[in-house]
């Protein structure tokens, strides 16, 4: 298989197994985020892992938090985060820091960055042979952001729960390129996808 061929098999996987990726393979994933483009060298990227010893104690304050009143998550939504962080083999919660100040890079590149850094991750997961599904989750819960120290000048921008593939997932199917490419001819562009 070629490297593109390679590239081209990821996808995002919610069917996650046992084994999780090893601490030595999980320190080359992390060091393949620390390659993400990067304007200003500020290294935006931060990282939590949350170990498998530590999820049912993590677990207990989401759903607490999840269970507030101000927060009126729909009742479909607790299960799901309740399997996603009970049954994930890894989950690392996905931040970024906001450099606001002696600095000319703007919080949007930063976060350009990040997510740059986020999909290195994905990439080192899947050359491993393991897959990982991106998620948001409830970023917006204020309890859960300062429970893991993502609280400002932090922003938390999602987790990814990474396994092995089961081998009953099967890749969707790729989508057509050309509807999402324009050439500029010198007038502002359709995208056909658009259209």
């Amino acid at each position: 298989m070629s490297n593109i061929d390679f590239l081209l098999s990821r996808f995002s996987s919610g069917a996650l197994k046992e084994p999780a990726p090893s601490d030595q393979q999980l320190h080359q994933i992390l060091s393949v985020a620390m390659r993400a483009p990067d304007h200003g060298k500020l290294r935006p990227w931060r990282f939590i892992v949350i170990p498998r010893e530590n999820r049912a104690a993590w677990l207990q304050s989401v759903e607490q938090s999840m269970q507030k009143p101000e927060y009126d998550y729909p009742a479909s939504y607790l299960p799901k985060v309740q399997h996603n962080f009970s049954c994930a083999p890894m989950v690392i919660a996905l931040g970024m820091r906001q450099f606001t100040q002696k600095t000319s890079v703007s919080v949007d590149e930063q976060l350009m960055a990040s997510s740059a850094a986020v999909m290195n991750i994905l990439n080192a997961v899947h050359a491993l042979g393991f897959g990982a599904k991106w998620v948001t989750g409830p970023i917006a819960n204020k309890d859960i952001v300062e429970g893991l120290g993502f609280q400002e000048p932090y922003r938390m921008l999602g987790f990814l729960f990474i396994g092995s593939l089961c081998e009953s997932e099967e890749a969707p199917p790729r989508v057509a390129v050309d509807d999402y490419v324009a050439v500029w001819n010198g007038k502002p562009v359709q995208f056909k996808v658009d259209i």
